[in-house]
């Protein structure tokens, strides 16, 4: 499932375990994401920043290791682990997290619509199947899938049966790692793309 119904948290959920600094940066605001950038979007300092695949890897593993559960309204810390520093809790909240990928509009994590090429970010860009490596993404968008709800998944490099998929799922009820077929459990439109600033 995709995060692009969000909803409007209450503040109360939304503000349960940011703290009095994280409140403070959000001034009142009760959804810090947006699904399209602001014209004056700008990076996260010591974000979006060139980053290692297993680099990526490894803050991924900080949710798979201890799974949070799937939501689009709620938030959690990732590797910083700094309360300060949160991470929407579904998909593409967690491709984020991974990425290390935060701007000004969008704190939390980018959406699926946005960490596509087409999103207005400009973050991505498309790769073939041979090229998929650790640390890339597989995505459907919205518009290509029969529900209307898009998908995004990390990429763990190929084993029997598939590929590693780390990902945040609805289904599974949040942060799982398991074996799915290519592309993504044969579902079509699902395609992969590359982080801009990965490096090997």
């Amino acid at each position: 499932m995709t995060d692009q119904a969000l909803t409007t948290p209450s503040r109360r959920s939304f503000f349960r375990g940011v703290g009095i600094a994280g409140a403070a940066a959000v001034t009142g605001a009760a959804v810090p994401t947006l699904l399209a950038p602001s014209a004056s979007a700008a990076p996260v300092p010591g974000y979006n920043e060139e980053i290692t695949r297993d680099r990526v890897i490894e803050r991924a593993m900080f949710w798979v290791d201890d799974p949070r559960a799937y939501s689009m309204e709620n938030f959690d810390i990732g590797p910083e682990e700094d309360s300060d520093i949160l991470w929407r809790m579904d998909c593409s909240g967690f491709v984020s997290m991974a990425l290390a990928v935060r701007f000004d509009d969008n704190p939390t994590g980018l959406t699926t619509e946005t960490l596509h090429p087409d999103g207005g970010y400009g973050i991505s860009h498309s790769i073939s199947k041979d090229d998929l490596l650790p640390g890339d993404f597989i995505l459907q968008k919205n518009a290509d899938s029969e529900s209307g709800v898009g998908h995004v998944v990390l990429f763990n490099g190929w084993v029997d049966g598939g590929y590693n998929v780390l990902e945040q799922s609805y289904g599974a009820g949040g942060t799982t790692s398991r074996t799915a077929s290519y592309p993504y459990d044969d579902l079509a439109h699902y395609h992969p793309f590359r982080y801009d600033f990965i490096v090997d």
